[in-house]
């Protein structure tokens, strides 16, 4: 006996971490395969990027620089802090094992972040709801839209869920197993515990508030009584936050300085415009792209207050969604900041999935199927028209929205005619299905039929178990069903795919942004003609979220007509949305007078204050760190092709720092460009000596055959 159920108790453990490893393979192999974007923001990515770099280049002992230059620095107010300390040594240790230290490095600890969530989301739901409803969960966050998302771009926010994870994780385990009398014994998990919600807080400083809605769902969840030890241990990973930045940055005070810049960002013009709204958006944002597992998780809400006192972990995982959503009320609504709540919304509705009974019949393994495959069908295709058919970067409710058709404007167009066709034809394929199902229940005649006496003699109780699975419709009946769901989600997805929006650049296709008024509007295009430069570069900066690709299309415009007052206020835009202020200022200024030529007050006002943010920006921009420089002479001397502009840019770094490696070479270069070979003779022969002082050959190489040269 014994033996038996050590042997059944192996099954099912090898079972599980079968499947677990399955639905970890199936998800890293999505992760995987769309870790593919091939261009990163010039805001959050970049400052990600361009930070790594500056402490892989100084060395850590530089941080209180990097932090100094965050508060100096007006153009920085809109960026990450340097308070995520703990998400800097993550991307540091990405670039050391990925080199070159680039936004595709940052993308890959995030696509290994994605994969992470995978893994303990189902061991959060073991601990919580059972190790059955933690592997539907696991396969239900296989094809989350907004994690898959996230774990392709060079942000925190998925390394941000996969920590926060683990930390509730070890919490749980904590306050779960059985207490040893012994303080000593437990010390050990709540040193866990204190180390991963530490590395949360450095991760991102908002988690904070989950942080809170953790504590409220332990203490509200738990039956025993919550020990003093246990209370001041919820005190030690903000305590050792604080630590740790202080260490880095070496000013206590500077931690409260970036939090006051933090809140002031809040009420910058992108929150107010795009992450504003009542309340409840949070919730309609995850219905969007979650519809099925949003639906499923309200049932659970429901069914929960009906039986109050029931499963205990269930009561923890509502208390923690609740307190999480009052908490996010209050705060910028971006789903990107709510991407802690999506695998608890997938616990829920795995949870309900295993618990409840649905109409009478037994909850198997095809029951559970026929709510997550329909459920990846639909989120694989809301994550593919909205992240890579659309190129959405933030997901707002405005920009998810825009990228699914659901909002009026140039971009939409008429439904096809086809949806009638597959509506009626997946409903008529169903009906003659089940009909002809029910014929042959009743006509097929019974083969092998055991005779009378037989059947008389066996045993009650095996008779009964004979009649269950006909009783409750047998395996037969939840395939049909299982089809007959996937038909109807396949069937919507066509219809909708049918008549959303063609993506900018197909034929067909628009773009929802339009130019200030102008008297010198281009004609209408013919059905046949080329796409037109102007409506390329809109959607490449507004809805593909690529200035350099949009600066270069507005400079077709300008080419054919210099004066196009369109081309010239989206070029402005861009170039400052790529990182190049000192190419949009005089745009800006052109701007200014051309709107004032034709009585465009509000045109001409705006051009004017992006003049004199540039000029600020510019009279206030830091030159300790040489970074922001350098990124301007690459930038003009290899994209805009001006060398004069580069060599201003570095010779401005080497007046601060005359032995800085890179921008030595990069100004002898520059001065090569613009024809003055004299003055970067001795720059390269600097170079040559600086090159062969660390062994760098290669460079040697080139400033020896650059001296090789008669002058």
């Amino acid at each position: 006996m014994i033996l038996r159920s050590f042997g059944a108790a192996l099954v099912t453990f090898v079972r599980t971490y079968a499947v677990l490893l399955g639905l970890v393979g199936l998800g890293a192999a999505l992760r995987i395969l769309w870790n593919d974007a091939a261009s990163y923001a010039p805001a959050d990515e970049a400052y990600y990027v361009s930070s790594t770099q500056f402490l892989l280049r100084e060395g850590w002992s530089a941080y209180p620089r990097l932090v100094a230059t965050h508060l100096e620095r007006a153009d920085l107010a809109a960026s990450p802090t340097p308070l995520r300390w703990g998400y800097f040594v993550m991307t540091s240790l990405a670039c050391a094992a990925d080199a070159p230290c680039d936004g595709r490095a940052l993308a890959w600890l995030s696509t290994i972040a994605g994969i992470v969530s995978i893994v303990f989301t189902y061991l959060l739901g073991a601990r919580l709801v059972g190790p059955r409803a933690g592997l539907v969960a696991a396969a239900l966050t296989v094809t989350s839209p907004l994690q898959l998302a996230l774990s392709r771009r060079a942000l925190q926010d998925e390394v941000y869920c996969a920590v926060f994870l683990a930390a509730a994780w070890a919490l749980v385990r904590l306050f779960q197993d059985e207490r040893p009398s012994s303080l000593r014994a437990r010390l050990r998990p709540m040193a866990l515990f204190v180390l991963l919600a530490t590395l949360a807080f450095a991760v991102k400083e908002a988690f904070v508030f989950p942080y809170a809605a953790l504590a409220a769902a332990t203490i509200l969840a738990s039956r025993s009584r919550i020990r003093a030890a246990e209370a001041l241990l919820f005190l030690a990973p903000p305590v050792l936050f604080f630590a740790g930045f202080v260490l880095l940055g070496r000013d206590g005070s500077a931690f409260f300085d970036l939090l006051r810049v933090t809140q002031a960002s809040f009420l910058g013009d992108y929150n107010i415009q795009y992450q504003g709204g009542p309340p409840h958006r949070p919730l309609f944002d995850l219905f969007v792209l979650a519809p099925i597992v949003c639906v499923l998780a309200t049932f659970a809400l429901a069914r929960l207050a009906e039986r109050p006192r029931d499963d205990r972990g269930a009561r923890w995982l509502v208390a923690f969604l609740l307190v999480s959503l009052v908490a996010f009320a209050g705060l910028p609504k971006n789903l990107r900041f709510l991407v802690v709540l999506d695998p608890i919304l997938r616990l829920l509705a795995a949870w309900a999935l295993v618990t409840f009974p649905w109409a009478g019949r037994a909850r198997g393994a095809a029951f559970v199927a026929a709510w997550v495959i329909p459920s990846a069908v639909l989120e694989l295709a809301l994550f593919h028209e909205t992240f890579i058919t659309f190129r959405t970067y933030d997901p707002t409710t405005y920009d998810v929205l825009r990228a699914l058709g659901a909002l009026p404007g140039p971009a939409a167009r008429a439904g096809a005619g086809a949806f009638p066709l597959v509506f009626f034809a997946a409903l008529g394929a169903l009906l003659v299905g089940l009909v002809v199902r029910r014929k042959v229940a009743v006509t097929e005649p019974e083969t092998n039929a055991k005779s009378r006496d037989e059947e008389a003699s066996e045993k009650p109780a095996a008779k009964a178990a004979a009649r269950a699975p006909k009783e409750a419709g047998g395996p037969s009946f939840v395939v049909f069903w299982l089809g007959a769901v996937v038909v109807g989600v396949l069937a919507i997805v066509i219809a909708w795919k049918a008549s959303s929006p063609l993506p900018a650049g197909k034929p067909g296709g628009a773009v929802l942004p339009a130019v200030p008024p102008s008297p010198r509007a281009a004609a209408p295009r013919s059905p046949g003609a080329q796409p037109d430069p102007m409506n390329l570069g809109l959607a490449a900066l507004y809805t593909q979220n690529d200035p350099v690709l949009a600066a270069a299309r507005f400079r077709e415009v300008l080419a054919q007509n210099p004066d196009h007052y369109g081309a010239t206020y989206q070029l402005a835009t861009a170039l400052e949305q790529a990182g190049d202020p000192r190419g949009a200022r005089p745009l800006w200024a052109k701007m200014a007078a051309m709107a004032d030529g034709i009585g465009d007050t509000k045109t001409a006002e705006h051009a004017r204050a992006r003049t004199a943010a540039i000029d600020a920006q510019l009279n206030t921009l830091s030159l300790d760190d040489p970074t922001a420089s350098m990124q301007l002479g690459l930038d003009a001397l290899y994209n805009r092709k001006n060398p004069e502009a580069a060599a201003a840019h570095f010779r401005a770094v080497l007046a601060h720092h005359p032995d800085h490696y890179g921008a030595t070479f990069q100004l002898a270069t520059a001065l090569d460009q613009a024809g003055r070979p004299a003055e970067a003779r001795p720059l390269w022969t600097k170079m040559l000596g600086m090159a062969e002082g660390i062994g760098d050959t290669k460079t040697a190489e080139a400033a020896r055959a650059r001296l090789s040269q008669k002058p």
